[in-house]
């Protein structure tokens, strides 16, 4: 089991720099020191641990306003393909946006460029070449925030409030809305807070995120449409695809005007839904959900 963490004792910052060295500056043959830079002392430190407190991945973000930069990401070669790198770059992302940042920058080596596309950064530009012989690419990722979201942003950011006061485990989940269309709508989840022994998303947490992504499209219908009542879910199946290693997206779409209008003659309404979640881009579940509309 692996967890992120901020180096805080003066042994746990040694261990941080030395690995950062080891992996990042040693291979290159820079000497001691080089690993560090004059943002450290201002700058947001981040390393990964397993259950031992043994280190197998680090990364930085420097703030300034609102842009951050992530810096200084490595995975020890031992610790690689188990999903960590994502897992870090989606803490740091949390950081920033803790931070109110609205946009994160980075120089990746051309190696990582599809790595962190993945992880739905865009390549804007040449980058740096350091030591004279790495080129490196510049990417950018924009975080949006729920009032940015083209339609009915103040229905999402209702939505986000009450799954957060009335169903507690979507903000453990860390279950975002990041898209609403009017009939398409997505939510992301933070996998570092829902894995398993294997270091995957965890399966019951796969369900929820599916479970609360169809339930929001009908609540957000519901406000735009008019029309009131109690959201439960009466069936639900899912099929698990493979298993959940990068951020995890949930979508569902759906124009339910015509389903939901007789909660206004006090009927009790059916609707049948199709989820799919993304582990980064690949399918990683589909869930078959049957929710029942109560009228008040």
């Amino acid at each position: 089991m692996y967890r992120v963490v901020t180096p805080q004792t003066d042994a746990e910052l040694e261990a941080y720099y030395q690995l950062r060295w080891q992996l990042l500056r040693k291979p290159w043959q820079q000497p001691k020191g080089s690993e560090r830079d004059e943002f450290d002392e201002y700058a947001l430190h981040r390393m990964m641990v397993d259950d031992d407190g043994r280190l197998a991945a680090i990364g930085r973000l420097y703030v300034s306003g609102d842009e951050a930069q992530i810096r200084f990401m490595a995975v020890v070669p031992d610790c690689r393909d188990k999903g960590l790198g994502t897992q870090m770059v989606q803490a740091l992302e949390q950081v920033a946006r803790q931070q109110g940042v609205r946009r994160l920058v980075m120089n990746a080596r051309e190696e990582a460029v599809a790595f962190y596309s993945r992880c739905g950064f865009t390549v804007v530009g040449e980058g740096p070449i350091s030591f004279g012989k790495i080129p490196h690419r510049q990417m950018i990722k924009t975080l949006a925030p729920i009032h940015q979201i083209s339609h009915r942003p103040e229905l999402c950011d209702e939505l986000q409030r009450l799954w957060h006061r009335r169903i507690p485990i979507s903000d453990k989940m860390g279950v975002k809305i990041i898209q609403y269309t009017g009939s398409r709508f997505k939510t992301k989840a933070n996998l570092n807070a829902n894995l398993n022994l294997h270091e995957s998303m965890f399966a019951g947490s796969i369900y929820s995120q599916c479970v609360l992504t169809g339930w929001g499209l009908i609540w957000l219908q519901m406000q735009e449409f008019g029309v009131t009542g109690d959201i439960v879910q009466g069936h639900g199946e899912i099929k698990y695809l493979t298993p959940v290693w990068d951020e995890p997206t949930a979508e569902v779409q759906g124009r339910l005007r015509e389903q939901l209008m007789p909660l206004k003659r006090g009927e009790r309404v059916k609707i049948e839904l199709d989820v799919t979640l993304y582990s980064g881009e690949t399918k990683g579940a589909r869930f078959s959900g049957r929710y029942v509309i109560l009228p008040q």
